[in-house]
């Protein structure tokens, strides 16, 4: 088990102090907190690498004011390889806040032959000029992270029922947020980092759908979607970024919202002005509300009460400096 408390440096505050501590550099993303979680994992498996071992992640969580990860060590040379393959490096946009993770190696097997190889940049967000092909605005690069599962599902699922199991009268005072935070965790799809489903509708400046309905679009297209025990808001697909511009332009079509309503430059202007290539459709689909919705369950914290939070360091009521001379004086007065 691992935690770290230092959120400002993971997220984004001090891209230099981030990569000096955890080798690794870091924007200021919406998804922070997961970055922050890869950030962490990314920079344990890199010092596992150096003695033959590598991990794997068990439980990543983000919650309250800390990161905490659970993982197993495993020893062997040839594993340990894979690692890399584990490894990606994010770029975002400026301006739209579009994002795009790309695996650092591949793994390439033909028969018993094993080859680790540079992937092929594939990218689809930057344009010939080096800017986002959606705006237009600056593209900003992050990482290295670790892009692998975050969470063993069979783990989770059997700290699950082991809760649940628990006798009323041996529970913790905790255990509906243990129930709600590990029920998040379980209902995450494998894919690194996500947006806000507020997010991308600010860009264009429309009113912001549901979420149940933004959820059913992307279904509805055959892609996966989930939330993420990070943020109540959070988004995560394995749909193309593209798709999720068609969604805002519909939703921006349907309010009548065009592009002339944007400023020239605004990352909004250039997105509207582009037509939908994708049918989407907002119909509800069932998979869309969350199969194991509970009342009881305290799925994020409400972290606004009194005392909550880090504290400030202990400080002494003596100064350092005269400690010396406040002893020796109580001394002489005896």
């Amino acid at each position: 088990m691992v935690t770290c408390t230092d959120m400002a440096v993971l997220c984004g505050n001090t891209p230099e102090t981030c990569y000096n501590k955890y080798g690794s550099t870091t924007v200021r993303l919406k998804c922070c907190h997961e970055m922050a979680l890869r950030i962490l994992l990314r920079s344990i498996d890199s010092h596992a690498n150096r003695y033959s071992r590598y991990i794997e992640p068990l439980l990543s969580i983000s919650v309250d004011f800390y990161v905490r990860v659970f993982v197993r060590l495993h020893t062997g040379a040839r594993r340990t390889k894979d690692s890399a393959t584990k490894v990606g490096n994010v770029i975002a946009c400026s301006g739209c806040h579009s994002m795009e993770v790309l695996p650092i190696l591949k793994k390439v097997e033909d028969g018993k032959n094993v080859k680790y190889c540079t992937s092929v940049v594939r990218q689809s967000m930057m344009g010939t000029d080096n800017k986002c092909v959606h705006c237009g605005h600056p593209v900003h690069h992050a990482g290295p992270i670790y892009i692998g599962p975050i969470h063993d599902r069979k783990f989770v699922e059997g700290i699950l029922t082991s809760l649940k199991e628990t006798p009323e009268e041996e529970r913790l005072g905790t255990h509906n947020r243990l129930m709600g935070v590990l029920t998040n965790v379980s209902e995450e799809i494998d894919v690194p980092l996500y947006y806000e489903h507020d997010q991308l509708f600010n860009v264009v400046k429309c009113s912001v759908p549901k979420a149940v309905s933004v959820k059913s679009a992307i279904l509805n297209a055959g892609y996966e979607v989930s939330g993420s025990h990070c943020n109540p808001r959070a988004l995560k697909t394995n749909a193309p970024t593209h798709f999720l511009w068609d969604i805002c332009r519909s939703a921006a079509k349907e309010a009548n919202v065009t592009a002339e309503r944007h400023d020239e430059k605004a990352p909004g202007h250039k997105i509207l002005s582009e037509p939908i290539k994708n049918e989407v459709s907002f119909q509800l689909h069932p998979g869309a509300t969350q199969q194991t919705k509970n009342e009881q369950m305290v799925r994020f914290q409400c972290n606004k009460g009194k005392n909550w939070g880090p504290r400030s360091k202990a400080k002494g009521s003596i100064n350092s400096t005269l400690a010396g001379f406040y002893s020796k004086t109580q001394e002489t007065s005896e």
